[in-house]
């Protein structure tokens, strides 16, 4: 299913991209079980699962980008609490954005010694399930002001040094985007968002039919947090939305 899921197919030189391009996570409706990819632990004496949940935005505006971000700033800090200190799933419980080309990533991760994988995709679910209701509608407008200015405050601030200056532009020359001056622009854009805005793009991230995303699970195969290991297999048999194995 690896390959009905996320189709992977040779190239000629003639088409083969100048630079790395995104490849679309398969859609799902909200009440469909998205694309889960199992993987066996390698290593037998690790005995720790994990589970990682990554959505996927494709909108490459400056308005989407710092949305995102904005999300992740919000969202971070409940996630670990509930997570970590109060189920105490785990000492690695984070979430963060990534960028490729024009579109950006929200991930969910926690490693667990004493629960199993599924059982950490499904808290996790929990949690996104709870987004809207228990964080974004209760979010006042002061506290909302305060997160987009400290992401204004952090886009602003003067490189410290020539390594930290030559490290953005650099990425900016290998990605291909040669947009040197990304970081103000996405500051302007921040001073336009509004909650409404923030609650608009997550229930497009998350909450409504369409949905990009997908779940990666590694299995232990000892411990308290091991469960019954997936068939070993190349990913890419035909089957469900579930692919298996890939050790």
């Amino acid at each position: 299913v690896l390959g009905n899921a996320l189709p992977f197919r040779s190239l000629p030189e003639n088409e083969i991209p100048p630079n790395l391009e995104p490849l679309p996570l398969p859609q799902a409706d909200t009440d469909v079980v998205p694309t889960r990819l199992l993987v066996a632990e390698p290593n037998p004496s690790n005995e720790n699962s994990c589970a990682y949940v990554m959505l996927q935005s494709l909108d490459q505006s400056e308005k989407a980008h710092v949305l995102i971000e904005l999300l992740n700033a919000v969202v971070s800090e409940p996630f670990y609490d509930d997570l970590r200190t109060k189920q105490q799933l785990g000492y690695i419980v984070s979430s963060g954005v990534r960028g490729l080309a024009g579109t950006r990533t929200l991930s969910f991760v926690v490693q667990s010694s004493v629960a199993a994988s599924a059982s950490l995709s499904v808290s996790i679910f929990n949690f996104l399930d709870s987004i809207e209701t228990k964080i974004l509608k209760k979010l006042s407008e002061v506290d909302f002001s305060i997160f987009a200015k400290s992401l204004i405050d952090q886009k602003t601030e003067i490189d410290k040094d020539l390594a930290t200056e030559v490290t953005r532009n650099w990425s900016e020359i290998s990605s291909g985007r040669l947009e040197f001056d990304r970081v103000q622009k996405e500051a302007r854009a921040l001073l336009g968002v509004s909650k409404e805005d923030l609650l608009e793009f997550w229930r497009d991230l998350y909450g409504r039919n369409g949905r990009r995303m997908v779940i990666s699970e590694i299995i232990p195969r000892q411990g308290d947090a091991s469960s019954p290991l997936p068939p070993s297999t190349s990913g890419y048999l035909s089957g469900d939305n579930s692919v298996s194995g890939l050790v």
